[in-house]
């Protein structure tokens, strides 16, 4: 296997397109594969079609940022070509969730064994199903990775793309035969005893412990109506998982009802907890995703990285630091989006997470 890495912010969408993947196969000397990354200030189709004169088999989506070891590439376009892989990309919109993940399945059932990247609109319902799809087809053979696009906290033209065209409120996908070693941290901590979620609709909860949500969380959190989103963002909720960590759910906007609406579904009678953190923990954490991922390569060769924009939100300028944390942590180029929710297959099965880093590393 043969990788370049490469990004370029010209302001020109083809000009940037163009150099940035020529860079790239100058490092590769090919690309059965190429995933790319864009933000908001290019037009998607003239990115793709200086793209498609260079390259045949994309995946990719638009992101708020781009990470790269020169920090983040707030305008610009960064991409990965892998040569050497045997590579499937796939592309759909999302109607019925289970279905549409099966379907993707289906088709990547011809490589045998390795990594699904999967690109879904970080906004729209059901990631959580379409992941269940993907595994219902696949099963535990392979490592899934991925996480969701979007422009910023508010967008709703996010978009997915690979050479079969772009959409928007889908799924771009990928899956090449070679087996990524991967792992997912976030820093947050419990601060509060399990709780019960007793009422649910989507991604909404109405009621915990059979009280309104809003009332039970800033019993918990001093937070009222008018700064919860800024209290939402440091205290989100935690499902704890097998694994001995917590899922964390994002919370982003409050109902009139009392209701909290989040990033991703809770299931109805779960247990949560209200989670804290510390900005040098997160950073912390980081660090020590990338040592994990790295363990897993006898000789690395580049990574994705995929980062939630929360986590720059939060830390602000420190975010710097983190980026900071990683670059020094992995011995080897890396790109990757700011996502919004990241995904990541605990006991190699596929699940949604919000406000974490999850970190691929490739090679030998």
């Amino acid at each position: 296997m043969h990788v370049g890495i490469a990004y370029s912010n010209h302001e020109n969408a083809g000009i940037a397109a163009r150099n940035a993947v020529e860079e790239a196969l100058d490092q590769s000397g090919g690309a059965d594969l190429t995933i790319l990354f864009t933000t908001n200030t290019y037009t998607r189709q003239d990115v793709l079609s200086a793209v498609a004169e260079l390259v045949g088999k994309v995946v990719g989506c638009c992101t708020a940022g781009i990470l790269t070891p020169d920090g983040v590439i707030r305008e610009g376009i960064g991409v990965c070509t892998l040569k050497g892989v045997k590579a499937i990309t796939y592309l759909s919109e999302v109607k019925d969730p289970w279905k549409s993940g099966e379907k993707a399945g289906e088709v990547f059932r011809k490589v045998k064994s390795g990594t699904t990247i999967i690109f879904p609109d970080g906004f729209i319902d059901g990631i959580p199903e379409l992941l269940r799809g993907f595994y219902n087809s696949l099963g535990p053979e392979y490592v899934y990775v991925g996480g969701g696009s979007g422009d910023n906290l508010m967008s709703t033209r996010t978009q997915q793309f690979t050479e079969k065209g772009i959409i928007k409120s889908g799924f771009a996908a990928a899956i090449i035969d070679v087996t990524l070693s991967a792992a997912v941290g976030h820093g947050w901590r419990p601060l509060t005893d399990p709780m019960i979620v007793t009422k649910t609709s989507g991604k909404k909860i109405y009621e915990i412990e059979g009280e309104k949500a809003f009332e039970v969380y800033s019993r918990y959190v001093e937070c009222d109506k008018e700064n919860f989103a800024i209290y939402g963002m440091k205290y989100p909720f935690g499902l704890p998982c097998a694994c001995g960590s917590f899922i964390i759910r994002d919370p982003i906007a409050l109902g009139d009802d009392g209701s909290i609406e989040l990033v991703s579904e809770v299931p109805q009678n779960s247990v949560v907890t209200i989670m804290g953190c510390e900005n040098e923990e997160i950073i912390k954490v980081a660090e020590k995703v990338v040592e994990l991922a790295t363990s897993g390569v006898k000789k690395p060769r580049f990574a994705l990285v995929f980062d939630c924009i929360s986590r720059m939100f939060l830390l602000g300028s420190k975010f710097e630091e983190e980026i900071k944390a990683i670059k020094e942590s992995l011995p080897v180029p890396f790109i990757g989006p700011l996502t919004f929710g990241e995904i990541y297959s605990t006991f190699n099965v596929p699940v949604f997470h919000n406000k974490t880093v999850v970190v691929a590393v490739g090679g030998d």
